[in-house]
């Protein structure tokens, strides 16, 4: 039985990221078993969390006594292991991105909706402390009026074969662009250039039309000398920036007065610059503790199913205008 603070949570998929994320729920006390097809990394988790079951086969952990189970495995595999784990009762917390295709990821939260579970997606520049503080800051009123977000996340490496730059990559970025504006584009144009060739492509843009006429551009490689990964927020009083690097993240507010001079000509003032303070947290953390709050007091987390549809909806949309030279508009979809 679920009790109010300690769901029992299994994580299925003990690669490098579901490393970190067993460890996590090791830290928070909800850890009761691990399942992946590779003995010897069963073996590893074993040695380091003797406390916990370990499963080679998850028909096995689907038996279990698990309250939630949380999915770190390659995207494709994504829908198809969140149904059963739906199908089995349990509350799921799933990598990012949600699903590669719209289709299944509709499916997934009415799936969830029904049976009554919390889906999440693994969202989790959504809890980092920094990206909190810029948004608080935002919502405030403290750059005026948002008209604008360009968000870049550039690096040399790491390569994959499976997925292209903009799967991997471009989550992050739409995942920030939409909690911003509470909104899902209305068009979208892309370029997304495949440097190795006929592989996936390394490097992506996409420039997106929201409502109100407001407006984002992504920028996504892995095919740059520099290490960047920066979120700019452009409003009528000001400039908002999230910037991450490995000596940790900042943000700030550049201040700007927009006004005519003599001759009735527009001008633009930069007043300063100040930084905007936050409490340091680890991200990953403060993601499953949003799981556990929305498992235990069955209410939405802030990267619930239905932001992860519309973050995996901005996505494809981007995807699709990469193949044409005409921008895309957003398609309807309705959910219960």
């Amino acid at each position: 039985m679920m009790t109010a603070y300690a769901p029992r949570i299994g994580v299925i998929g003990a690669g490098y990221w579901g490393l970190q994320l067993i460890r996590n729920c090791s830290e928070l006390g909800v850890l009761v078993a691990v399942c992946d097809a590779s003995a010897g990394r069963l073996e590893a988790v074993t040695a380091q969390y003797p406390q916990c079951a370990v499963y080679q086969h998850l028909e096995a952990l689907w038996h279990a006594p698990l309250d939630a189970v949380v999915i770190a495995t390659p995207a494709e595999t994504h829908a198809e292991l969140t149904h059963a784990a739906i199908s089995h009762g349990k509350h799921v917390l799933v990598e990012k991105p949600l699903a590669l295709r719209v289709e299944d990821g509709i499916a997934m939260v009415e799936h969830a909706r029904e049976a009554g579970v919390q889906l999440c997606v693994g969202h989790q520049l959504l809890y980092h402390p920094a990206f909190i503080a810029l948004r608080e800051a935002v919502r405030a009123g403290e750059i005026g009026d948002i008209r604008h977000i360009r968000s870049q996340r550039c690096s040399l490496g790491k390569l994959r074969s499976r997925e292209s730059v903009w799967w991997s990559f471009a989550p992050h970025d739409l995942a920030v662009i939409l909690s911003l504006y509470e909104d899902e584009p209305l068009a979208v144009a892309a370029s997304h250039s495949k440097v190795r060739g006929n592989r996936a492509a390394d490097i992506a843009y996409a420039d997106f039309v929201f409502p109100h006429g407001r407006s984002a551009h992504v920028t996504a490689s892995w095919f740059d000398d520099r290490k960047l990964q920066i979120t700019q927020v452009f409003g009528s009083r000001g400039i908002a920036t999230f910037a991450d690097s490995r000596q940790g993240a900042t943000v700030t507010i550049s201040d700007i007065a927009i006004g005519t001079d003599g001759y009735g000509e527009p001008t633009i003032e930069r007043l300063g610059e100040r930084l905007v303070p936050y409490q340091p947290s680890e991200p990953l953390e403060n993601e499953l503790r949003a799981f556990i709050h929305a498992i235990v007091h069955a209410t939405p987390a802030l990267s619930s199913g239905r932001h992860g549809l519309a973050v995996l909806r901005a996505l494809s949309m981007a995807d699709c205008a990469a193949t044409t030279t005409e921008p895309i508009e957003r398609m309807e979809y309705q959910l219960q």
